[in-house]
């Protein structure tokens, strides 16, 4: 634990426990820093944290106080039609709770029966798993996942307990969970902009209606968040924390402290879609790192950096959205994978998946600078540099139709990725493309926007 995250425990404790009571000064910085034996900095981070957090508030000249009362959520009535389809799932939950020794009433053969095709090393860590491997598993997911999901999160200075975990098929299926149980037709969200095409893809399914936020180099762009907040009273913000697709921008503190901020005044819920927070070396600020899920839910995934075949992904949040979720995981998929789970849960526990993460940012470094100074040669710009993780986004000249490069490409057999798909507004979007580092370092490609654009 850094010394700034010794102090925000510590005055969250006290906060917790009634010893700084809500509307009452905390100490001024200089009077904390001697307390605590820390510099000046290090106490304006804390009390920056706690601010992000809803804890404290900020009074210009007066110092810091403890939060008298925050702004709840908009709270809404959950639709009828989504209670009934509960009620009519409660015998599924029988059998997913695994709460009888004898099970009748149960749809499927005993365990026993269909163990002999399965490796019995997948559930060496997994008492629930032994004792029926051929169930469909708890509604949340496998528990020992969640664990080490979990264990993950508390290196990286977030509580999450395994509760507050619920396991997808991936990240999309995440997404469409969180849009089915939490938004209805004609609602309005926030999106990034540049942006996640497939998330663009739900919200037009859902019939809902999204509006851009101008992505920068670190991140939305806080005046344009706040405007768009105030005009069109949003019920979520769709962003990424770390390497976004298809920038590789990152948050860097000031603006994830603002996005929770302005969002929290405006009783709006973040969703944090951020698939590369395991890889090794993405430098940035996690939404949840501040706001330790009081607003913000988040949706990781293994597709990115393991296999897309696995289909594994997770969210995490507040225990009452947590509990949603799974609810409504029940009905529409039953559950995810559980040997999918259980084959990854091995993996991490085994540390080949912190191998294989360490190769992975070394190789995606390499190709990264490698590109880099590609384009440099080129005289080409990109939207942030450096970018992180998987991908970059090339700016295109003025003008310039990216749509029609990409064809021209295609011909030349090389399949490129349009910046008007990932754009909100296509019409009035700055062309470029998005590249993924890892497979942009081929002669052919060079030559190509050394003819297209040099």
């Amino acid at each position: 634990m850094t010394k700034a995250e010794w102090i925000v425990d510590t005055l969250r404790r006290q906060i917790g426990q009634g010893a700084l009571a809500p509307g009452g000064a905390v100490p001024s910085i200089r009077r904390a820093a001697e307390d605590h034996g820390v510099s000046r900095n290090t106490v304006v981070e804390a009390y920056e944290r706690l601010v992000a957090m809803g804890l404290l508030t900020s009074r210009r000249g007066a110092g810091f106080f403890v939060t008298e009362a925050p702004r709840p959520h908009r709270q809404e009535e959950t639709p009828r039609h989504l209670v009934e389809a509960v009620d009519h799932i409660s015998l599924l939950r029988a059998q997913l709770d695994q709460n009888y020794d004898v099970r009748v009433g149960d749809g499927r053969p005993p365990g026993s029966w269909m163990t002999a095709t399965v490796p019995r090393r997948l559930f060496a860590a997994s008492a629930d798993a032994i004792a029926d491997s051929s169930g469909y598993g708890v509604p949340k997911g496998n528990t020992s996942i969640r664990e080490l999901i979990s264990a993950r999160h508390r290196t990286q200075g977030i509580e999450l307990p395994a509760e507050q975990i619920v396991t997808t098929f991936g990240g999309n299926h995440a997404l469409d969970l969180i849009v089915r149980r939490y938004l209805r037709q004609g609602d309005c969200v926030l999106v990034d902009d540049p942006g996640y095409y497939p998330l663009f893809a739900k919200l037009k399914l859902a019939q809902v209606r999204f509006v851009g936020v101008r992505r920068g180099p670190a991140g939305p762009d806080l005046e344009d968040l706040e405007a768009k907040l105030a005009r069109e009273a949003p019920k979520m913000f769709f962003t990424q924390s770390l390497a976004q697709n298809p920038t590789g921008s990152s948050l860097d503190l000031p603006t994830a402290h603002g996005i929770l901020r302005l969002t929290e005044k405006a009783g709006c819920r973040v969703v944090d879609d951020d698939p590369f927070i395991d890889l090794p070396g993405v430098e940035g600020v996690r939404l949840a790192s501040l706001d330790q899920f009081r607003n913000v839910i988040f949706v990781g995934t293994f597709s990115k950096m393991l296999s897309a075949s696995f289909r594994s992904g997770y969210i995490a949040a507040a225990p009452e959205i947590a509990a949603d979720l799974a609810e409504l995981k029940m009905i529409t998929s039953v559950n995810s994978s559980r040997f999918s789970e259980l084959m990854i849960a091995d993996i991490i526990r085994s540390r080949r998946y912190q191998k294989h993460l360490n190769r992975i940012a070394r190789l995606t470094a390499d190709a990264a600078d490698t590109l880099a100074a590609t384009l440099r040669g080129l005289g080409l710009r990109t939207h942030t540099t450096p970018a992180q993780g998987y991908y970059t986004y090339l700016l295109l000249p003025e003008g310039m139709d990216d749509l029609a490069f990409a064809q021209r490409a295609a011909g030349e057999g090389i399949f490129l990725a349009p910046g008007t798909f990932f754009s909100v507004d296509p019409a009035s979007h700055r062309p470029g493309i998005r590249i993924n580092v890892a497979r942009a370092n081929h002669p052919r490609f060079t030559r190509l926007l050394r003819s297209a654009l040099c």
